[in-house]
């Protein structure tokens, strides 16, 4: 399976920049690209200079909030904060786990003539409800066959259920497992060349949330362009006494894998920081750093002394790839030899590569940049980015533009996207690094993400699964649509808890749900509907409507928007379904001092025998409710607390179903403020529900009625279905 790219727009900032001189707003609070945990959230910033008041802009759509348009506006104040996901506030029902929101501030002054200063668009997440962010990463390979996997669990999840194999559809279809409360789970010690397929359910006392399909690959994957046998370091799991034949026993140093190899090996390093100084030995072998997200490439760091040597004459075949090499005196010295050397990030060195004695290095797609005294010395590379100049074909000077240099980041920045180790995820930037789809024509770009531009990129990441994404790549194609809905569009006697699946589309990494009773409605929504119909944006393909779907109504609409990683919708199908109607009667229970209506006065239910008559009901054709039987039950129970706007009070325990003033049923799990009920003589509005946190724990009761299917509870007459 491929890995399922979740975007979100960010522009990373040096937020460590003083405020004076500032006319911006900025420093914002929470940080550009941060994950929430909550439904509500407080947003504060601080103001430019000459801040008066400030344009606040809030939306779910990057460019709405970047040209506030699309009713992103929220209004003008002069306070440095606001609030969202609060009754009173935007987005008063709450916010929407798993979306991304964004948000501007414009900084205003009407008596300053530069006014306003538009500010930076900056973006937040709520947790999605399903697991996310897995370790290993979806998709990686060389992973060790005692792997731990990992994951970042789900919006209030309580419970997780774990489904693991080497067959992607028993993975998928698989359900009933044992809930687990921590958020690892340890594997079997696992064979080598396979792939391996996870999912995580995350249960939040009220639903599950089926997970994404996830997977690695353990000791296999080796690039293209190996050739020959493969020796395996790792310096953070390796050790020299192993023998560096598998990558469960790879060796700790480069050194110790190129003097085990032969002429024609591949010496395949994982990422991790190496301070060592390796030497090629006259050997035609392949040195490759291997990219493992999140950890990146292998860094080479030999400080006050050469990092990489080739003074025994080496040939073209003696070939170093996909290494940073950093904080040394020289980062590569060459004498009377002619290695390749390609897609290396030489940078913070003393000098960077110097060559003596009739070198005739093949240096392509490299960047070369901050080195003190030196970048090339006697030679010169070819589709590279040097900082002091290079004669050399297709070369750049111009700024790379690392992500973070100081932290180690050497991605490349780009508008289409580019990684973000420190949060697994891809985000797009304001500028585009010249060394994307600089490299070498002819060069193999195959293993860079798409869009690609059809050529590899400059640097350590170039022709590798990390590589920063081409704003000009491939034509715009918009993603597929969902398909295969499940339940199937038009079924009938739908189960209450039904969870909806889908096929997404193609190009498709998340998908809007739109989900309702009005099929107008569903039709008609967007992402910024304020009924409740759009569910909100997430990358599962399949969603468990809250509490189940109601017996109030009997037809069910849904719609599912497939998304791709640049925004990019295509509207979907809407689909309907039909609940089970009527519902079942089931065990529907009340506590004993629960009051109902016998022979014409309240009785406590506890004490009702069977005989007695129930209430009249004008609106039924039978006038005389004779009670067949008292049903008790002891056990454990989840209770709710109905308060009615009369004042009065129900306490239901189990599935019960309510009359809707509309005559249709109602469990009682889907009773809400917002509706009325029924009784022998009108309606009455419900105040609040509220489930008790702790189960009530001993006998309940209901009533069995001879010739009819109701009878009535509380003062108020409440119509209630019989078991």
């Amino acid at each position: 399976m491929s890995k399922k790219l979740i975007y979100l727009t960010s522009f990373v900032l040096m937020l460590s920049l003083a405020s004076k001189g500032r006319s911006d707003a900025w420093n914002p609070s929470p940080d550009d690209g941060y994950i929430h945990e909550d439904t509500w959230l407080n947003l504060s910033w601080e103001p430019g200079d000459h801040a008066v008041s400030h344009d606040i802009y809030l939306g779910e759509n990057y460019d709405d909030v970047k040209h506030g348009t699309g009713g992103t506006f929220i209004g003008n104040q002069e306070r440095a904060f606001f609030v969202v996901g609060f009754p009173g506030f935007p987005y008063p029902k709450g916010l929407v786990p798993g979306a991304t929101y964004y948000w501007r501030i414009d900084d205003v002054n009407d008596l300053h003539p530069e006014s306003p200063w538009e500010g930076d668009v900056w973006s937040f997440m709520i947790t999605p409800r399903t697991a996310y962010a897995p370790e290993p990463v979806d998709g990686a390979r060389f992973i060790d066959p005692n792997v731990t996997l990992r994951w970042q669990k789900g919006f209030g999840a309580k419970l997780h259920y774990v489904y693991f194999g080497d067959n992607f559809e028993e993975v998928s279809n698989a359900s009933g497992g044992m809930p687990r409360g921590s958020t690892t789970y340890i594997t079997d010690l696992l064979e080598l060349d396979k792939t391996y397929y996870w999912r995580v359910d995350e249960f939040d006392a009220v639903a599950t949330h089926k997970g994404d399909i996830w997977s690695f690959t353990v000791g296999a994957g080796v690039p293209p362009d190996v050739a020959g046998g493969t020796i395996y370091v790792d310096v953070v799991n390796g050790d020299d006494n192993n023998d560096g034949l598998t990558p469960q026993a790879a060796f700790a140093t480069i050194q110790k894998g190129i003097d085990t190899a032969g002429d024609g090996d591949v010496v395949l390093v994982y990422p991790g920081l190496y301070q060592e100084e390796i030497n090629f030995m006259g050997k035609s072998i392949t040195v490759q750093g291997v990219v493992a997200s999140p950890a990146g490439v292998p860094v080479l760091q030999n400080p006050g002394d050469f990092a990489v040597s080739f003074y025994s004459g080496e040939g073209r075949d003696s070939i170093l790839k996909n290494f940073i090499i950093r904080d040394s005196f020289m980062g590569v010295f060459i004498a009377g030899s002619s290695p390749t050397i390609s897609n290396l990030t030489i940078v913070n060195n003393t000098y960077g590569i110097e060559a003596y004695t009739g070198s005739e290095p093949d240096i392509s797609n490299c960047i070369v940049w901050n080195n003190s005294d030196d970048d090339l010395f006697q030679c010169q590379g070819r589709y590279s980015c040097i900082e002091r100049g290079s004669e050399g074909e297709g070369n750049v000077i111009d700024d790379p533009l690392f992500v973070d240099p100081d932290s180690g980041d050497y991605h490349l920045r780009s508008e289409r996207g580019r990684y973000w180790p420190e949060y697994d995820i891809w985000v797009l930037d304001k500028i585009t690094s010249p060394c994307i789809d600089g490299g070498d024509p002819n060069a193999d770009y195959s293993n860079e993400p798409t869009p690609n531009g059809g050529r590899i990129n400059m640097g350590a990441y170039g022709g590798t699964m990390e590589a920063s994404m081409s704003p000009s790549g491939q034509p715009f194609s918009p993603p597929g649509k969902a398909s295969n809905p499940n339940p199937a569009d038009g079924a009938i006697g739908v189960n209450r808890n039904v969870i909806l699946n889908w096929t997404p589309g193609l190009n498709t990494v998340s998908h809007d749900v739109y989900f309702g009773t009005d099929r107008e409605a569903v039709v008609d929504a967007d992402t910024s509907d304020t009924t409740g119909i759009y569910r909100g944006r997430q990358s599962a393909t399949s969603y468990t409507p809250p509490g189940g779907i109601g017996w109030s109504y009997s037809s069910y609409y849904w719609r599912i928007d497939e998304v791709d990683s640049e925004s990019n919708k295509t509207t979907g199908d809407v689909w309907t379904f039909t609940a089970t109607i009527p519902p079942p009667k089931g065990r529907a229970c009340f506590l004993g001092d629960t009051s109902v209506w016998v022979d014409g006065m309240l009785v406590q239910i506890s004490k009702v025998a069977a005989g007695q008559t129930a209430a009249k009901v004008a609106c039924l054709a039978t006038t005389t409710m004779q009670i067949e039987k008292l049903e008790e039950h002891e056990g454990t129970f989840e209770c709710r607390d109905i308060v009615l706007e009369s004042g009065n009070h129900i306490s239901v325990v189990d599935a019960h179903c309510f009359m809707l003033d509309s005559g249709q049923w109602i469990a009682a799990q889907d009773l809400r403020s917002d509706l009325r009920l029924k009784t022998l003589s009108g309606t009455v509005g419900i105040k609040s529900v509220a489930t008790r946190a702790v189960p009530f724990v001993g006998k309940v009761y209901n009533l069995k009625i001879k010739g009819a299917d109701r009878y009535f509870v509380g003062k108020d007459r409440v119509i209630v279905r019989d078991y």
